[in-house]
């Protein structure tokens, strides 16, 4: 009884709350959280955003963007002031999970079957298991537990973070509806992550739509070594024409590995 009384309490103080905002002010704020982790037996650090939206409407619940390499702010802050432009006429608000990265090599990479690997990436390497469970079961569940959402997940990497995107889908199928892969490593370790995907997409059953927007650019080592994986998967994936799976991937005019964030960001969310 008490704890129904309490709970009519705070929707009510919510209600009346959000009566007095002033919707010409901002109130979107950001939250630095740490969450105890289990699977790697110490507190983790997440960004959290939250839009004007989340306070103007209390009865409001908002999807959800993980945003890899989050432990750099000025990724962090491009990337929410995009979304809060987009959102003024473009595109839901939506509430920003940034997952802070240790070790981005041991975090990202999925374990080498090849030893060669390990002459190119010094271990430790080969973790990405661990960031999965992570996100899966214990940043996801606080989230689901601390704050109104709804049940659609965006993720967003650039690099090794998109590379660690598409292997988290190929692990858990049902937890990201929209992906946004800028520049992602798929030569890594003979190309794992080309067998990984045709693996995926042979076997499974998409019941919801299913989206990647992979964006690349040229010029520089990087892009120009990871284009050559890119352009096998893709060409790969354009044959299969699997129902529900949407695989769109684009080639930007921007010759730095860097600067793929400038224009990937803004482009993957306005495809939505």
């Amino acid at each position: 009884m008490k704890s129904h009384f309490l709970f009519i309490c705070l929707i009510s103080y919510s209600y009346l709350f959000s009566q007095n905002l002033d919707e010409d002010k901002y109130y979107a704020e950001t939250k630095t959280i740490f969450i105890e982790s289990e699977i790697f037996g110490k507190k983790r650090e997440l960004q959290v955003f939250f839009p004007d939206e989340y306070f103007w409407h209390p009865e409001k619940k908002f999807s959800v963007l993980y945003l890899l390499d989050a432990q750099n702010f000025r990724i962090f802050n491009y990337v929410k002031g995009n979304i809060e432009l987009l959102s003024m006429n473009y595109m839901e608000p939506m509430i920003i999970v940034g997952i802070a990265t240790e070790d981005r090599w041991f975090e990202f990479l999925p374990k080498n079957n090849h030893p060669e690997t390990l002459k190119v990436y010094n271990p430790p390497i080969g973790g990405a298991d661990k960031l999965v469970f992570h996100i899966k079961n214990e940043v996801e569940s606080y989230i689901k537990n601390n704050f109104r959402v709804n049940k659609k997940r965006w993720g967003l990497g650039h690099s090794l973070g998109a590379t660690f995107l598409m292997y988290f889908n190929t692990k858990e199928k049902d937890f990201f509806d929209y992906n946004i892969l800028l520049s992602p490593n798929f030569s890594y370790d003979k190309e794992q992550m080309i067998d990984r995907i045709k693996d995926f997409v042979k076997k499974s059953v998409f019941d919801r739509e299913k989206v990647f927007h992979i964006y690349s650019g040229y010029g520089d080592s990087y892009e120009e070594q990871f284009n050559l994986s890119l352009k096998k998967i893709n060409s790969w994936i354009k044959a299969q024409k699997k129902h529900n799976f949407i695989w769109k991937y684009e080639r930007l005019n921007i010759n730095s590995h860097d600067k793929v964030w400038l224009e990937g960001v803004y482009k993957g969310l306005l495809k939505q």
